[in-house]
């Protein structure tokens, strides 16, 4: 049985702490150091303060230039909960703790995935999957210290997620080109940026696959209902207070978030 961190508890309450009134905690890395595996634990130990129910996942880098930037040799997911699901158009503090938009597609599930005994493949998830979605998931940092602003930071910190906006659904997504649509990034309706779903390895819906191995690998699962943010189509765009972050997913349609 592994040792927990000594300073799980005290900085799980800390980030906790960070993210509920939006200060960033500031504290740098103890002794003894933390670790990835420390980080999964401090993770589940922050959803375990912080009080609202799970209701998906995020995925981040999805492409090697994001993981090389947070020195990972792969993505990373963290827990979506309840109280930071957002309408697009909503409004949403901009504190410390809130640093970037990214427009993303979302997958929700009909079912639980993969089922007990189920294989993991494109052709079972297409089965598990009840709509795809454009969003917006707004990305941040708990920790402020320059020790945490890598791949240990940002999996102990739900995976950097701070807000996940749900936009129009994508109709009959299984014959739309989620991969090739252009996305175009907004800052008060003028274009900051475009992408498409390439760089969400390669297409959004493998990054759901690959949490979903991953997630049976430690003997989880997606939950019936659950979203999961699949990883950005443009490069993040910073939220400013004053400003509207948009994101068009071609004729799918438009998600906003207005920062207060």
């Amino acid at each position: 049985m592994t040792t927990p961190h000594p300073e799980l508890d005290s900085f799980a309450k800390a980030m906790v702490e960070a993210r509920v009134d939006g200060e960033q905690s500031m504290r740098p890395m103890p002794e003894p150091a933390i670790t990835i595996d420390d980080a999964k634990a401090f993770q589940s130990a922050v959803f375990a303060h912080y009080g609202s129910p799970r209701v998906g996942w995020k995925v981040g880098a999805t492409n090697a230039a994001a993981q090389a930037g947070f020195g990972l040799d792969g993505p990373f997911y963290g827990p979506i909960v309840e109280a930071v699901v957002m309408r697009s158009g909503s409004d949403l503090k901009k504190t410390p703790c809130v640093g970037a938009v990214e427009p993303e597609y979302a997958f929700k599930l009909k079912r639980a995935y993969p089922a007990p005994g189920e294989e993991v493949s494109l052709e079972t998830l297409k089965d598990a999957v009840d709509t795809v979605h454009i969003a917006i998931e707004v990305i941040g940092r708990a920790l402020g210290h320059q020790d945490f602003a890598n791949g240990i930071g940002v999996t102990m910190d739900f995976g950097g997620n701070v807000a996940f906006v749900v936009g129009p659904e994508v109709a009959d997504w299984p014959h739309q080109d989620l991969v090739g649509t252009a996305v175009t990034a907004m800052v008060d309706g003028e274009t900051v940026g475009t992408g498409n779903g390439e760089p969400v390895m390669g297409d959004p819906i493998n990054s759901v696959l690959w949490l979903a191995q991953n997630l049976a690998a430690v003997g989880q699962q997606i939950e019936a209902g659950e979203w999961i943010s699949t990883g950005t189509c443009t490069a993040p765009v910073p939220g400013e207070a004053g400003k509207t972050v948009s994101a068009r997913f071609g004729t799918f349609g438009e998600v906003s978030v207005n920062f207060v």
